[in-house]
């Protein structure tokens, strides 16, 4: 397997074997580690989907280092509030995002901090900055460093989304990030091929790394038992559909936008799955019928092709649940090692019938050790024997399969009755006209919350405001009714992972 591909650019021709990439994984953290970085010091990542990013994780772990990944698409000021947060003591980046992340870097942080680019092709290394494949030249000329490094370190520290508060430093540790990945795994093992002399998955990694299901949901996990990973900077239609026909993918792990796409797009051509036998969708909800309109379009059938939807937070490195391919629109089962409970919102107590709603409280050896420097925020969430408490609402039915109705900040009072707007989305998604939805709360004089809808609609089609309320009318109760009317707009706001920014087109409304 040594000779086996690790990781390649699906863009480039840059590419690593196992082999290389070990050996580069050891250079690396030697390099860091001479250059003064202690067991435990933070070192920020901001790039994209690239193999050196990889082995930049890999190598920064191995030299018994904290990595905090970042967003690329961070302004200066956003990276700094990071740098700042996690007290980082070199950075890590590209040359494409090297601009803004040595403005950050210089705004916040010491002169002689280390900033080391990976040289991306797309513009020259900044003065004084460190080429990123100087680590591996150099740290082949050093001799090798332990990283000491225990189970409960803090291995990485991404932050929360954010969509529900200020973002927040997630403690994971190196146990949380290996249990997770046998935990999922184990579960997901019938569906999964192993790594032999003539066979090997291969899997085009589109979700960004800085995520945690990139992170360790995707590329941590399916190294760890011999995948081909071909990574891809970013979503661009005609590039990532390149990909995949080119590649033979055989595995596809994406998230709702990316699933819908497929559905939608002429663009997309039946053989380009000739080789996939799995797909698994995460980080925000689906409904049956957007898994349904998929495999109707390329006449798949579902025994030999098998999707998955799978449910997960920051929080628990990230998988907890993952669905059988039975109930598209559930979550399913919690996965190997994972414990769940409901807990009703007001009393706090259990819930052990089916079909009652509850917020979902979750345990596990996966489960972050807490919130950096915030402990008000980690008790808050973390009980004190250990449930983490997700903020989403759930339920489930008779054969103990959850569905996820919204997040507990979310829901949309209307009379005092509760609106999930991931409902009414789905629901409108199903309209003919309709691409993509999303519904926010806002407020009103009489009922107090009241749903209004935000729509992209089908390319060449024109629906009016009164052809998608009476759509709706007809088919929900009266309080779920878009009494908040609908907004036509070009595209719905979605952060990396996929997730509707709700609060940016609350922002949006109000202004």
């Amino acid at each position: 397997m040594s000779s086996f591909g690790t990781t390649e650019c699906g863009v480039s021709s840059k590419k690593y074997t196992f082999a290389q990439a070990k050996d580069a994984t050891s250079y690396i953290g030697r390099s860091l580690r001479n250059m003064g970085l202690k067991k435990g010091d933070v070192i920020a990542l901001v790039a994209p989907n690239f193999p050196d990013t990889v082995l930049a994780l890999l190598g920064s772990l191995s030299g018994g280092l904290i990595v905090t990944p970042m967003n690329p698409m961070y302004t200066a000021e956003e990276m700094s509030r990071q740098l700042l947060k996690v007290n980082a003591k070199a950075v890590i980046t590209s040359t494409i995002i090297a601009p803004t992340a040595l403005a950050a870097t210089k705004a916040c942080l010491p002169p002689n901090t280390p900033f080391i680019v990976i040289d991306d092709k797309t513009g020259p290394i900044p003065e004084g900055a460190i080429p990123f494949d100087d680590l591996i030249t150099r740290g082949k000329t050093l001799p090798p460093v332990r990283s000491n490094s225990s189970c409960n370190d803090v291995a990485v520290l991404p932050f929360s989304s954010g969509t529900t508060g200020l973002p927040k430093g997630v403690m994971l540790t190196h146990r949380n990030l290996v249990a997770n990945i046998m935990m999922s795994h184990l579960t997901v093992s019938d569906l999964t091929r192993p790594t032999t002399s003539t066979f090997q998955e291969v899997i085009p990694s589109v979700l960004p790394f800085f995520h945690i299901y990139g992170m360790n949901g995707v590329i941590l996990q399916r190294l760890t038992f011999g995948s081909r990973i071909i990574t891809i900077p970013k979503f661009v239609p005609e590039m990532f559909l390149n990909i995949l026909e080119k590649s033979k993918a055989t595995i596809l792990f994406c998230v709702p936008p990316i699933v819908l796409f497929l559905s939608t797009s002429p663009l997309v051509k039946k053989h380009y799955f000739d080789h996939m036998h799995f797909m698994m969708s995460g980080a925000a909800p689906l409904a049956k019928t957007d898994v349904d309109r998929f495999y109707e379009k390329f006449n798949i059938d579902p025994k030999v092709f098998q999707f998955r939807q799978g449910y997960g937070l920051t929080e628990s490195s990230p998988v907890a649940f993952i669905e059988k391919g039975q109930k598209y629109s559930s979550i399913g089962n919690n996965i190997i090692g994972c414990q769940a409970r409901l807990v009703d919102i007001t009393t706090q107590q259990d819930i052990s019938i089916p079909n009652q709603t509850g917020e979902l409280w979750i345990k596990g050896p996966h489960i972050m050790k807490g919130y950096l420097n915030d402990e008000t925020a980690t008790k808050n969430t973390l009980t004190e024997n250990g449930w983490l408490k997700t903020g989403d609402i759930a339920y489930f039915d008779e054969d103990l399969d959850f569905y996820i109705t919204d997040r507990l900040k979310e829901l949309i009072k209307v009379k005092g009755f509760q609106v999930p707007p991931a409902e009414l989305e789905a629901l409108l998604r199903t309209h003919p006209d309709v691409e993509e939805a999303a519904v926010i709360g806002i407020r009103h004089a009489r009922y107090g919350e009241v749903p209004k809808a935000f729509v992209v609609t089908s390319k060449g089609k024109k629906p009016t405001e009164d052809d998608i309320k009476n759509f709706v009318k007809e088919k929900v109760s009266d309080y779920k009714q878009l009494e908040g009317g609908v907004t036509f707009v070009n595209e719905i706001p979605k952060n990396a992972s996929g997730k509707i920014m709700r609060s940016k087109l609350k922002q949006d409304y109000k202004s």
